[in-house]
């Protein structure tokens, strides 16, 4: 299948509605195809006892968004957020006392630093029960003898990749994954309609991905971001980036199936099936960087209190509304992947069905 070509950040605006210069748009195109062919090989799987350690040598620009490309794509299956073990790390080297203030702007980490553990050079660590699996820890020097298999990311390395590159494909990103992924979420009753007990039990998904595997993923391709459509609409670019990211950690998934079955002796379809619910937990970790990344909030107080005394359709459009504040939007999911359940259980089964669909996208 041809790729598809898409300029998808040119879209994104700052939440005062105005447009990110186009410096900015360009190092998040580079950033991109920088991080993602370093990443390319790590394979990390449930069983695993590693954890993926990137170290960043300085604070330019260009590694201030590879941080956050790094935050946006690194997120594997054997994370624990009840204990924290198997973050994925990003050491940041910066004699910079005001590099957090730097990092919260909405080109970089956005809110990420709100919620997931970091250190700011010999300070006790923040937020250390966090349950995301992202740690950023910022100092001011680095041992090379520390390596221990670390990945490197500098300035000059970055540089030099992106002059061996085709400008047309490090400035540019092939959509046709993340539309397979945009198209899952009009399965409606397929999914919605499955009981909340056994969410992770592959069978229940059977006809939802018989119908995705026949039917939507043969449709024609068509383009995932429309100029006129979204040029004014924030909330739906970020939906539809969110597929994009959501992608973009596809074949690292696979490589940890595959490290997996190579382990286990496992045949690769009944692996996806019992890394179902590792792999949602993961995946939930993803989308709530991305979602603080992206400038989303939890509910304060006061709106929690109201949510709380709304019921079905109410309680929905509240959160809706909540969500679309192009401002300042809420999102009712940004919490651990064990209060999801309590709080929101349908959006679970989403989780677990994308992951299963995975091994059909990349086959397509």
């Amino acid at each position: 299948m041809k790729k598809q070509l898409e300029k998808p950040f040119e879209y994104l605006r700052r939440k005062d509605g105005t447009a990110f210069t186009t410096e900015t748009v360009s190092r998040w195109y580079e950033a991109r195809a920088y991080v993602l062919d370093k990443l390319k090989d790590v394979a990390i799987g449930s069983h695993s006892k590693e954890h993926l350690h990137v170290v960043v040598t300085n604070n330019s620009p260009l590694m201030l968004s590879a941080v956050r490309l790094v935050a946006l794509s690194a997120h594997y299956a054997n994370f624990d957020e009840t204990t924290g073990n198997n973050r994925t790390v990003i050491t940041l080297l910066s004699k910079n006392r005001d590099i957090v203030e730097e990092l919260k702007k909405e080109e970089y980490l956005g809110n990420l630093l709100e919620f997931c553990k970091y250190s700011l050079f010999e300070s006790e660590p923040e937020n250390c029960d966090s349950y995301l699996d992202i740690e950023i820890q910022i100092v001011e020097k680095w041992s090379e003898e520390s390596n221990n298999g670390t990945i490197k990311m500098s300035e000059e390395d970055a540089k030099a990749f992106l002059a061996s590159r085709n400008p047309e494909e490090i400035y540019s990103i092939d959509t046709r994954m993340a539309v397979m992924v945009n198209r899952i979420y009009s399965l409606g009753t397929l999914i919605d309609s499955l009981p909340f007990e056994d969410i992770h039990c592959a069978s229940r998904y059977a006809l939802a991905l018989e119908f995705f595997q026949h039917g939507l993923l043969r449709k024609p391709l068509s383009p995932l971001f429309d100029a006129q459509e979204f040029k004014a609409d924030a909330t739906q670019v970020k939906k539809r980036l969110s597929n994009v990211f959501c992608a973009d950690c596809f074949a690292s998934r696979a490589k940890g199936i595959e490290q997996y079955c190579a382990g286990k002796g496992k045949k690769s379809k009944k692996a996806w099936e019992e890394n179902n619910e590792a792999l949602s937990m993961s995946e939930h970790a993803r989308w709530v960087t991305e979602k603080l990344i992206m400038g989303f909030r939890t509910m304060n107080d006061q709106e929690r209190i109201l949510d709380e005394r709304l019921f079905g359709e109410e309680k929905k459009q509240y959160r809706e509304q909540l969500k679309c504040d192009p401002t300042n939007p809420v999102h009712i999911d940004i919490c651990s992947y064990a209060d999801l359940r309590r709080i929101n259980p349908d959006d679970m089964k989403y989780d677990s069905f994308i992951m299963l669909a995975i091994p059909k996208i990349l086959s397509r």
